[in-house]
């Protein structure tokens, strides 16, 4: 029974076919991809990056290649906090400090039921909400230097009027997130609170 009459293909034809295949796929990738690399070298060359990369290839590997891509993890994400705290001592400071630790119970919380379900939150996907990226940076500098900045608001009643409820604003940009600490009274107000915001929140508006 041939081809001709919808029989099966010879092993031959079927080696060929796919070989023929990956070449196609290869070649139309590089293809596509050598006038960005042209466009990427002309543009580091008035700063002498090309000549750089020439002597120093190993030096400057880690620039283009990621390498490992470390996990993020509560400890992480808690110790690249960084409070702004009031004034010591002062009944808003110690509720700063609590919302600190519902902050740490919810992180640790999430990284212990491991993500069981698909629609389950993790620990990436706070940092991501945080920060706009879900994983450790990877550049030594960057990863030194990561700060997450968290802020309080104890009058979004007063400023906002008579409300229900509010959602932390993060600016993601700049690695900020603000607390409205008058619907935050629990941790049970906070992880309900925290979990709608970072399953929802993802976009440029307000939740």
């Amino acid at each position: 029974c041939s081809l001709a009459q919808r029989g099966p293909s010879p092993p031959f034809f079927k080696k060929w076919y796919v070989e023929s295949s990956l070449c196609a796929v290869v070649l139309h990738s590089t293809t596509r991809l050598i006038p960005m690399l042209h466009q990427l070298r002309k543009g580091m060359e008035p700063y002498g990056l090309v000549n750089l990369m020439a002597v120093n290839p190993e030096a400057c590997h880690s620039l283009f290649v990621p390498g490992k891509i470390l996990k993020v993890n509560t400890d992480f994400i808690m110790m690249s906090c960084q409070p702004h705290f009031s004034e010591k001592g002062t009944s808003r400071e110690r509720t700063e400090r609590k919302i600190v630790h519902f902050l740490k119970d919810f992180l640790q919380e999430i990284e212990a039921s491991g993500g069981e379900k698909s629609e389950s939150l993790a620990v990436q996907h706070v940092l991501q909400w945080m920060t706009g990226q879900p994983h450790v940076p990877i550049l030594p500098d960057e990863k030194r230097h990561f700060k997450i900045t968290c802020k309080f608001d104890h009058e979004c009643k007063e400023q906002l009027g008579d409300h229900s409820i509010c959602y932390p604003v993060v600016s993601a940009c700049i690695c900020t997130v603000t607390f409205p600490l008058q619907h935050l009274n629990t941790y049970t107000e906070f992880k309900t609170v925290m979990s709608e915001a970072v399953r929802y929140g993802g976009g440029f508006h307000r939740v």
